[in-house]
């Protein structure tokens, strides 16, 4: 008998939720399970954002649920939320974490190892790859002049920092006074920040009043006028894969994730990454990849710079040890097995 799956969670603003929606979609679709439009027609409903399910309109599913399965798919630290995560025992009888962090997490609140799976985000490695183009090739192709960035080191940072409801603050699990604090501490004639995506007020401002270098991929009068560019400034994948492919090294400085799916994009685009060990980072990335401190970053960025070599050894391991677990074949895989495990139990 053919398994029948209702999926929910999703903003329908093309974020990352959606993103992990339709790839949950097309993997379960191509392995010929059924996916259902009412969760009364379902055997496994398949949350794919955990805090979804709380919403009203899904009372009746979580009161009522009979014998079907409940599978939660954690999408952030639930250190964030871990005064609340009771609230999903009652009713939840699997869940899926992206990292160990998050699976260490369940287990130290009781929740049975055979109720816990590890299925990394997954990012398109169709879409997010080494391209193979000279940096002037690349700004030619996005309109940027490439006298801009000749001859520097360029760093990148593509993930919101600012508050949606306060633009002038930072998202605290973001971390971006890291970033200043590092860049603070290069030698700023040799480096350039170059910053994408909505809501990068607050970095923007902290490299002006740092006297940091950056280029900012955008109409950057919203930062001016302080108004929320949250669609304006919201790029392509295609476009975003351009410009990892322009930069030199990617860094994360966030103190909390689920992710983020930038360990997996930057690596994929065989970009070489820095990351405090948090979310999928400390599994994912070659430990030489993990920094704890702002000195660490500053120390590896010096060694990139005057050994070029050294950051092409660091993207080429990470890119070998995240195509093994980051392509769609093992993804579906993953993803195969737990249902397979889910139906079968009792």
């Amino acid at each position: 008998m053919t398994v029948k799956i209702k999926i929910i969670g999703k903003d329908k603003q093309g974020w990352s939720v959606d993103k992990d929606h339709f790839y949950n979609k097309k993997a379960l679709s191509e392995q010929g399970y059924k996916i259902v439009s009412c969760f009364l027609n379902a055997d496994i409903i398949l949350n794919v954002w955990y805090s979804y399910i709380l919403k009203r309109k899904f009372y009746f599913l979580r009161k009522f649920k009979n014998n079907r399965k409940i599978i939660n798919i954690i999408t952030n630290d639930p250190e964030e939320n871990k005064k609340n995560i009771t609230k999903y025992f009652s009713f939840t009888d699997f869940w899926i974490c992206a990292n160990n962090k998050q699976k260490q997490f369940l287990l130290n609140h009781k929740i049975s190892p055979e109720k816990i799976f590890i299925n990394p985000f997954y990012v398109d490695e169709n879409i997010f790859k080494n391209l193979k183009k000279s940096k002037k090739e690349i700004c030619n192709e996005i309109n940027l002049d490439f006298t801009l960035i000749q001859n520097k080191f360029i760093i990148g940072s593509f993930q919101r920092d600012s508050r949606g409801d306060d633009l002038t603050k930072a998202k605290w699990h973001k971390n971006p006074d890291m970033i200043v604090d590092i860049l603070k501490e290069t030698d700023r004639s040799k480096i350039i920040l170059l910053l994408a995506g909505p809501r990068r007020h607050y970095l923007i401002n902290q490299c002006k009043l740092n006297q940091i270098p950056y280029l900012f991929i955008g109409n950057e009068n919203f930062v001016t006028n302080l108004q929320d560019d949250i669609n304006e400034n919201n790029l392509s994948e295609s476009h975003i894969n351009l410009l990892y492919n322009l930069i030199d090294l990617y860094v994360i400085t966030s103190v909390s994730e689920g992710g983020p799916k930038a360990v997996t994009e930057a690596s994929l685009c065989k970009i070489p990454i820095l990351s405090t060990p948090v979310g999928m980072a400390s599994d994912l990335l070659i430990p030489e990849s993990i920094c704890s401190n702002t000195q660490c970053f500053i120390e590896k960025i010096n060694d990139f710079n005057e050994h070029p070599g050294l950051k092409e050894q660091f993207a080429e391991k990470n890119y070998e040890k995240i195509i093994n677990i980051n392509n769609f074949k093992a993804y579906k895989q993953r993803l195969k097995n737990i249902i397979e495990t889910v139906s079968n139990a009792q």
